[in-house]
């Protein structure tokens, strides 16, 4: 990152596309990481591999929202269409049909399930749509059959109240059921609400098909929302026998998702020690590699979907990216969007542009998707050192490098000085038509500093993408 000649040092800071510094979930003012690596980040786009710019930002669909039909969280959104720009959701106590832009209101959507406190997963299998959903006490099986009949007791009270993962191949359904997993045959019409027994206080998180065979996410131990063992199971793609093909243990670590990406299976999971000790990892063989690391909250089954080559979840009220754009650059962690209200529910993108539902706790609903630029935008780089012996860092000039900027396209920048316990005046990256900004700075008694880039005074339509920032400096005595 430093070249230093005699007694001058010229930093540059670009290649963006590597997110969050390894070291960034244990330390804010982390120095861990090279030239690109951010030591905090809020809602930034690292996913254009020549420049950083502003996250997307957030539209409700139309009567996406309680001025609408959204009067509820909704839980879970089928991440597929079913037939054209057509896919469903499922709320507290409704049944959604979704298009690209809206949410759709008439005689029979949203549609008001029986008895639902709590809808779980919808799954479509040769042009049927399954419905999972929890009861008072205990849950049912509902039936869509397209487009307009329900039959929410098609198949009443057979599930526990837990949380009910869906996976689908062919005419198999199965299904998380608390301890246990059921399994669907639809062309004979074929229930076992537990085919596959896990044990008291186990607790189904995800299942998934891949490579013909069924893995299924199980977390176990200890009993509600301290469950700290986990298992990945794998399962006969036929689902016939009632024993297990193999078995993954993540150890005193709880699941909250799997993924399928160009072949390799990932998992959300946590260490329930460390409150910084959320992970994604990837199974290989009987073992779980971590990749990358993150602080807020575990994602479930619901919180997933696949962005430009990368795992998209729900982490807090926050949607993060992980992945490579392309195979040539490395795994990265970026926070890349907010979920809008505080409480997010349900991340999917049937459509190809990720849609995300959230909450107040009160009145206030939405389904919302990606749409133009938000502007409540920050990253801050890693720690750079400017300290040599006795003798300490004077910065005198930056010069940044952007994409040609539209109108009111803006970033701010700021240099936070001496374990960003102090900070320059902002300077200004904005004009239209320009690319090349240099700025005088004049600072000295500089022990070490971070770029910070802020795009609050931005615009949401067009946007301010830096491609590098260079820092020129020497060192004094102090």
């Amino acid at each position: 990152m430093a070249r230093r000649a005699e007694s001058q040092f010229f930093i540059r800071f670009k290649n963006f596309y590597q997110g969050f510094s390894p070291a960034a979930h244990l330390n804010e003012l982390t120095e861990r990481g090279n030239e690109g690596h951010a030591s905090k980040m809020k809602s930034v786009n690292v996913l254009v591999p020549d420049y950083i710019t502003q996250g997307p930002g957030l539209a409700d669909l139309t009567n996406g929202n309680q001025d609408g039909v959204v009067k509820e969280l909704i839980n879970f959104i089928l991440d597929k269409a079913v037939a054209d720009d057509e896919t469903y959701g499922i709320g507290a106590t409704k049944l959604f049909k979704i298009s690209s832009t809206m949410v759709i209101s008439d005689a029979n959507w949203p549609h008001t399930i029986t008895d639902c406190v709590r809808g779980e997963s919808i799954l479509h299998l040769k042009g049927k749509v399954y419905y999972l959903f929890n009861k008072a006490s205990d849950g049912n099986i509902g039936l869509l059959t397209l487009p307009n009949t329900f039959d929410d007791a098609w198949k009443s009270g057979v599930l526990q109240k837990a949380p009910h993962p869906s996976a689908g191949k062919e005419d198999i359904m199965i299904f998380g059921n608390g301890r246990y997993i059921g399994v669907y045959f639809q062309n004979s019409n074929d229930l076992n609400v537990s085919k596959l027994d896990f044990g008291e206080d186990h607790e189904v998180a995800d299942v998934i098909f891949h490579a013909n065979q069924w893995y299924v996410a199980v977390n176990g131990g200890v009993s509600g929302s301290n469950r700290t063992i986990g298992q990945i199971y794998l399962y006969d793609g036929a689902a016939i026998s009632s024993i297990l093909d193999d078995e993954a243990s993540i150890g005193l670590q709880r699941i909250g998702f799997l993924f399928v990406l160009n072949g390799v299976v990932f998992v959300a999971y946590q260490d329930l020690s460390d409150t910084a000790g959320y992970k994604i990892g990837y199974l290989a063989g009987r073992q779980i590699k971590p990749l990358v690391y993150f602080s807020s909250s575990l994602p479930t089954f619901a919180q997933k979907t696949l962005y430009k080559n990368t795992i998209l979840f729900i982490s807090g009220s926050l949607i993060y990216s992980c992945g490579a754009v392309t195979p040539e650059f490395p795994i990265q962690l970026s926070q890349l969007a907010k979920g809008g209200h505080a409480t997010v529910g349900a991340l999917a993108a049937p459509f190809g542009t990720p849609m995300v539902a959230s909450s107040d706790g009160s009145a206030n609903h939405r389904l919302a998707k990606f749409s133009g630029f938000d502007t409540d935008c920050e990253w801050r780089s890693i720690i750079v050192p400017t300290i040599s012996g006795r003798l300490v860092g004077y910065i005198s000039e930056i010069i940044i490098l952007t994409r040609t900027l539209g109108a009111n396209a803006r970033c701010d920048l700021k240099l936070e000085y001496n374990q960003a316990s102090s900070e320059n005046e902002a300077k200004q990256i904005t004009g239209t038509g320009k690319r090349r900004f240099v700025f005088n700075v004049g600072k000295s008694g500089i022990e070490d500093f971070r770029v910070f880039l802020n795009w609050i005074n931005g615009n949401a339509t067009n946007d301010c993408p830096i491609r590098e920032i260079q820092i020129s400096g020497h060192y004094v005595e102090k």
